[in-house]
């Protein structure tokens, strides 16, 4: 998916206090730019690698992210297209986004050449030469079949516009001498310029998460500087946050940092920037305490303290009940949206057992049919669900179903409170992110730069994209 760009002539919007459902309020964003291949290309590889070396679970939402930037990839107007068989691309479109174990096997494109009358988008679905290369060297098969037509540019049918009001940069200061014992980050916005409410909205609900808060700021000192550049820009945002007279301010550190992986020109997704985001302070907590050896002065690890649990998946051949097991660290839970109403319902078919047919078993060495066992054997304090409402594979289209959450749930006999929401509006090509984040005691509504205080039932009725629960101990 991708982030949305704001302007700087627009109306309220969500934060005006009328009459209008906050639902219906969906900002209007200029069409996205095309990738630059060049400025691309390095993250695709480097994103490539990290799918061939993951396993389970994590290989595939790797390669959820990877066939989304090879279907936005162009490298010029005269890149070629071919032909998949529709078939197929709903089998892996299966694997890749309801959570399916039976990978698509060998492409099959005999009927393609068979036939001659054969329906754009239902026999045949047309891809770039880099998905197509792609495919081919993931799961081979073939013949390539090249399209004489290029695909049409997708249409936008998002509505409405919202206003960005005038900013200033605000001072920033960096060090202070006394510990912070205060973690709540007070109701602020954050000045959004390009395409920021990707950004915005994740880093919200993520102060909404106090540990962190007051890990980064008490734990992060000036011996740090050199090799944690993302947490110390982190704690930058919060004291800026708590030292402001303004109603938002300017993130500026942050921003520039990522711009490497998060081109400002561009359009990205919340949940790629959050995974990201986690992540790389996990990094750098690791990292810095590699270099201090057997010193005492190590930094906790924080995110895996909070944020990380752990699931284990056990595939058993029902030839010679031989089984074998991948144990997974996770951020997030990523959950599909088929044939479902409720975020439990969710959870429950992502962990229900599933059968996968032509399981070639590393024991007998027959292919037979196998039974997949997922279960979730560490649940985080702080349990991170995101939702697949975007598809980009055969075509590109967006889930808007509502999908029940309550503000108390129990996930695996845990009690969790709701305390973030990351909500998309508008479609795939124009839309907006923002969120609700539970704050102070209270649940705020946080549009960029500006904050509405908002009611329970304002919460329930979004169309939730993330959802941060925390647990109750």
């Amino acid at each position: 998916m991708q982030s949305f760009q704001d302007t700087d002539n627009n109306s309220e919007n969500l934060n005006e206090e009328d009459n209008s459902s906050i639902n219906q309020q969906v900002p209007q964003f200029p069409q996205k730019k095309a990738p630059s291949y060049s400025r691309d290309v390095p993250q695709i590889l480097k994103l490539q690698n990290q799918f061939r070396n993951a396993q389970g679970n994590t290989r595939r939402e790797l390669e959820c992210q990877l066939i989304k930037r090879l279907v936005d990839l162009k490298k010029n107007s005269d890149s070629d297209w071919y032909r998949l068989n529709g078939a197929w691309a709903l089998k892996y479109t299966t694997y890749l986004y309801d959570n399916s174990s039976t990978l698509p096997g060998p492409i099959d494109n005999t009927d393609l050449l068979q036939n001659r009358n054969q329906v754009r988008n239902v026999d045949f679905f047309v891809v770039n030469e880099t998905v197509w290369k792609f495919l081919l060297e993931e799961y081979s098969g073939g013949p390539e079949i090249l399209d004489e037509k290029i695909p049409p540019s997708p249409t936008s049918n998002a509505s409405s516009t919202t206003d960005r009001a005038k900013s200033v940069d605000i001072s920033i200061i960096s060090n202070v001498s006394q510990l912070d014992i205060n973690p709540e980050i007070p109701i602020k916005g954050l000045k959004n310029e390009l395409y920021f409410c990707y950004m915005h909205s994740t880093l919200q609900c993520m102060m909404s998460i106090q540990e962190l808060n007051n890990f980064i700021l008490n734990s992060i000192n000036r011996q740090h500087q050199q090799s944690m550049t993302l947490c110390r820009n982190y704690q930058e945002l919060l004291r800026q946050l708590k030292d402001t007279q303004y109603d938002y301010i300017k993130i500026n550190s942050l921003r520039n940092t990522i711009s490497k992986k998060f081109n400002p020109k561009h359009q990205h997704d919340a949940q790629e920037f959050l995974l990201f985001l986690i992540s790389s302070l996990e990094d750098e907590i690791n990292n810095y305490n590699r270099k201090q050896g057997q010193q005492q002065n190590k930094l906790p690890n924080i995110i895996e303290k909070y944020l990380k649990g752990q699931m284990i998946s056990e595939i058993i051949c029902k030839n010679c009940s031989h089984k074998s097991s991948i144990t997974e660290d996770f951020l997030t839970l990523s959950l599909a949206l088929t044939k479902i109403n409720s975020i439990n319902q969710s959870l429950e078919d992502f962990l229900k057992d599933e059968l996968i047919q032509d399981y070639k078993c590393e024991c007998c060495h027959k292919k037979k049919t196998a039974i997949k066992k997922t279960r979730i054997t560490k649940l985080p304090q702080y349990l991170i669900l995101h939702l697949k409402r975007f598809k980009f594979f055969p075509k590109s289209n967006k889930i808007i179903q509502h999908v029940k959450f309550s503000l108390e749930s129990t996930f695996c006999g845990i009690k969790y409170n709701l305390v973030g929401i990351i909500v998309h509006s508008g479609s795939l090509e124009q839309g907006h992110y923002y969120s609700y984040c539970k704050r102070q005691n209270k649940w705020w509504l946080f549009n960029d730069q500006k904050i509405k205080q908002v009611n329970n039932i304002d919460v329930l009725q979004q169309q939730g994209y993330i959802l941060f629960y925390q647990q109750l101990l």
